[in-house]
């Protein structure tokens, strides 16, 4: 079962924390698709810190699923950014 993480908009917006064990994974995905020059960015938290560095795009246009997995020796803080986009779109993850 799918869950929201991003509700149906057109604003960026910075998603919540979330923790991943080491080898684990989660599958994030928006609806509708995105258009171009429209993303999800993943972002890691960084040690004993606020604040956060990028990691990649994780989501595109023409590619709108994409999957994080923790590889760290132990657990890892991600958030997904989601870029302005011309139409609402909402992100999900499962």
């Amino acid at each position: 079962m799918s869950t929201s993480y991003i509700g149906s908009k057109t604003a960026a917006e910075n998603g919540a924390e979330f923790t991943l064990a080491s080898g684990s994974s989660r599958t994030f995905f928006v609806f509708p698709g995105f258009g171009g020059g429209e993303h999800l960015l993943l972002q890691i938290k960084n040690s004993g810190g606020s604040s956060f560095s990028d990691v990649g795009i994780l989501a595109k246009n023409g590619q709108n699923t994409g999957v994080v997995t923790a590889r760290g020796a132990g657990d890892s803080i991600f958030r997904v950014v989601k870029s302005e986009t011309s139409t609402a779109i909402e992100v999900f993850f499962d």
